[in-house]
Parts: structure tokens; sequence; C-alpha cells
């Protein structure tokens, strides 16, 4: 696939990047210079210079001979702009980032339909969402909802207290039906068989039907705890994002807000209804301490700055914290940030990027979720009708390729927790978890007129 990506900041590198890597011809246009050499000097791509807005600049890079363009400059009007003239040379898919909320709720159509731009991204508002989910269900370390929310994917740590460490996952107890999809240990990710047996520090990953959820944690021996108070350092969008979130969801939690600046603490102020906004440094451990961020039941930081927010997490769990969660804008440096116990972390990076890779992948794809540190995919998908190699076949005599589990399937508005004989159907809904290096094999199970 032939695709532009304008503009080369964080998000715009790591996606080139991930483009790049699985094989895609990737051109970036980028108007700093200095950005350029860097560009050339780190990746396998094309880098053509000037704006994303010019025609010529366009045309220089191949826009006539591309499948999807990615706007995603710290301009919104230039990312629409680029989006609108990419389709006018016919370009199939395009996507935005659109930062302003203006542009984002207008009343009554919907802007990006109306400007023919297929995806308008927020990487701010997809983070606070991400957030606000494990804020909803704090016993995990990441949350994700498939089959229009009927399925849940949870990630949950064993730790030395478990009753299923020392335990083969063929001993589970499976009253409530639910599939372990994949277990991270070691800065590795692996799909376990019935015989692998559960460590101290796995994060596994479970997925089950929604309504289920506690029934399962509890018969693997997760209690659920209840978020009555958050601190959100970091009142930037991400922060006001989630704060909204929180004050609309029921039952009420109490919702604080630490912000360096003045004049934005000002501004949130004003915006959130009940919401108390502290002007203070969070990165001074005397403020938290005076604060009594203690007494929070969940800290989460989101400030611009990857150190401060990893700092001010492990203040916070000194001053006792029961949970933490930290963005971090640098993938290279979450295996670490795992290390030092922080709960949960998240990247806007990566959430941007599983919204976008769904109009690379190949067939139905409904919605696409990156998973751990070697970019493992959670990828919900429909069997194509009239020629699927998978279609009318049983689990077991799929070949299923090596690091991939068909984890739940959505039949009508049905949803099954699959076993080896169960037949899969044309439009079934698959929740799929793959390896990179499994995830193209998976995808032409589903195609029509794919082969094993």
């Amino acid at each position: 696939m032939n695709v532009i990506v304008i503009g080369a900041g964080k998000v715009g590198f790591s996606m080139a990047q991930l483009l790049s890597d699985e094989g895609n011809d990737v051109v970036i246009i980028e108007q700093s210079q200095e950005r350029k050499q860097l560009l050339e000097d780190t990746l396998d791509v094309q880098v053509v210079y000037g704006s994303g807005s010019s025609t010529s600049v366009l045309e220089d890079a191949g826009v006539r001979s591309a499948d999807m363009l990615i706007a995603v400059t710290e301009y919104d009007e230039l990312n629409m702009i680029a989006c609108l003239l990419a389709k006018k040379y016919g370009v199939k898919t395009t996507v935005a980032r659109v930062r302003n909320p203006e542009y984002l709720e207008v009343k009554g159509f919907s802007l990006n339909e109306t400007l023919g731009i297929n995806l308008f991204i927020n990487p701010e508002r997809v983070t606070a969402k991400e957030i606000y989910k494990i804020v909803k269900n704090p016993e995990a370390l990441s949350v994700e909802y498939y089959a229009d929310g009927k399925v849940q994917l949870i990630e949950l740590e064993i730790d030395d207290d478990s009753p299923i460490k020392g335990k083969k996952l063929k001993e589970l107890d499976s009253s409530t039906p639910f599939n372990i999809v994949a277990i991270a240990r070691d800065h590795k990710m692996l799909v376990p068989s019935g015989e692998d047996i559960f460590r101290t520090q796995d994060r596994i990953n479970i997925i089950a039907r929604t309504s289920d959820i506690p029934e399962v944690e509890k018969a693997l021996g997760f209690h659920s705890r209840k978020i009555e108070h958050v601190t959100i350092l970091g009142g930037g969008r991400t922060g006001c994002y989630l704060a909204q979130m929180l004050e609309a969801s029921r039952p009420l939690i109490g919702i604080k807000i630490i912000e360096k600046d003045l004049s934005r603490a000002r501004q949130i102020a004003q915006k959130l209804k009940h919401t108390l906004v502290i002007h203070g440094d969070g990165g001074d451990y005397e403020v938290l301490d005076q604060e009594n961020i203690g007494h929070s039941d969940m800290f989460v930081a989101v400030t611009d700055d990857d150190k401060v927010n990893l700092l001010c997490c492990l203040i916070a769990q000194n001053l006792g914290v029961k949970k933490t969660a930290c963005q971090i804008k640098r993938t290279d440096v979450m295996p670490l940030v795992e290390q030092i116990g922080i709960d949960a972390i998240v990247s806007p990076r990566l959430i941007t990027a599983g919204a976008i890779l769904k109009y690379i992948r190949s067939g139905d794809i409904i919605s696409i979720t990156l998973v751990g540190e070697e970019r493992a995919e959670m990828l919900e998908l429909m069997v194509q009708p009239g020629g699927a190699a998978a279609s009318g076949k049983k689990l077991k005599n799929l070949n299923i390729p090596n690091g991939s589990v068909i984890g739940a399937v959505m039949r009508e508005d049905r949803v099954i927790i699959p076993d080896g004989n169960f037949i899969i159907n044309p439009y079934d809904r698959l929740m799929v978890f793959a390896l990179p290096k499994s995830i193209h094999k998976i995808e032409k199970l589903f195609l029509n007129g794919g082969h094993k």
C-alpha cells in the first residue's frame, strides 16, 4: 500500500515507522529541514520537504497513486485541507488529526463525513477514554471493548498471593466461559496452551462477555476495587477530557486536578462543574502531600512531560495511593516503566496507531488494538462470505497460525466463547489475538479467495 504521512511529530513518526515496518511504501511530507534529515537517517521512507496543503508538494509525494493519506500536523485546518485535496486526487482513505473540540462536536451533523474524510483522530480524547475505562475497571491494567461493548478484553497482573500462581491454564475454573489469549512475560508476549503455568508478574489478557467479567475475575482470584476519588496531574486537553468523562459517570466520583499553569487552571475551573482545580506544581512532593494525594483511590499523570508523569506516580505510590496511571509518549521507555511498578501505562501513540491501522488491513476489519511491547494486535473482523478459507470449518481444523488465537465470536446478537469444535460461519464477527508474525496469515483465512 502507498501511504503519505503529513507531519512527522511524535504521532506521525510512530505511524510512519509502523507502516514502513509492515512493508508499506511510505512518503512523509515535513516542513522542518532538521526533522527531514532525522527521518532520512532513521526510517526507511521517502521524505518530501514542504507543506501538505500544497498541491505541488502532494504531487511530488505521489498523491495520484496513494492509497491512503494521514495528516497529523499540529494544525487542524492544514490536516483537513490536505485530506480534502487528497480526495480530489482520488485517494481512497484519508485520516486527519483534529484536536479542536469545536470541529469534533458540531451539532446536527458529522463534520468529517460532510468533508468526506474517513477518520478524525484526536489523540488526547482517545487517551482520556482509555484511562476512563481503567478508572471504571480498577483491577485491570488495561481495558478494551469489542462487539458493540458486549465483549471485553482486560489485562490483569498475577501477584505472589494469586490463587492461580503455579497453576496450569487447563486447571483454571472455567464454569464462566472466558479465554486467556495472551501472557506478557519478561517483555515477551506469548499465546498460552493448556500446559502453560502462570507465574508471579505475568500479565494475562482475558477475553469474555462483558457481563461475565466480574464472575471471571472472581473465579481467578481477582477482586474489584471501588474508585471514589481520582486525582489528575495535568490540566491539558487529556486531563480536561478525562475530568469531563468522570463528571458524567455514575456513581459520582470525587475529582481533583493539579495544574501548574495559572491561566490554564482558571480556564478549566470555569469549564468543569464538579472538579476541584488546584494551581500548583504536581512535581513537588510537598504539594502532593499537602493536598492529601495519599487518600485518592487513583492518581493519573497526563502532563506533556513523561519524566514528570513517572516521578509523580512514584511519589503518589509512596504517599499511599492505591492505583496509578501514567501517560507515556515515548514508546521506547515503556518496558522500563513497567519494571518500576506503575500500575497502568497509556501510550497516545499506540492508541492512535490502532485507530488508524484498521484502514490499512485487508478484509472487513472493524477495530484494531495494539497490545504489548511487541505490538501484537487484537483484531475485530468480519468473516467475508463467498470464499473465505475459514468459512464452514471447525476451529480445530483451521490450522490457525502459531502466535494467534480466536478469543470470542459474535454471531448476530449472541456472544460465543468458542472451543475447538466451533464452526466458523460467514458474517461471524471474530475477536482474534495475533502476534506480528501471524497477523497477515490470520487475515488471509477470512478474506474471499484467501488460502491457508
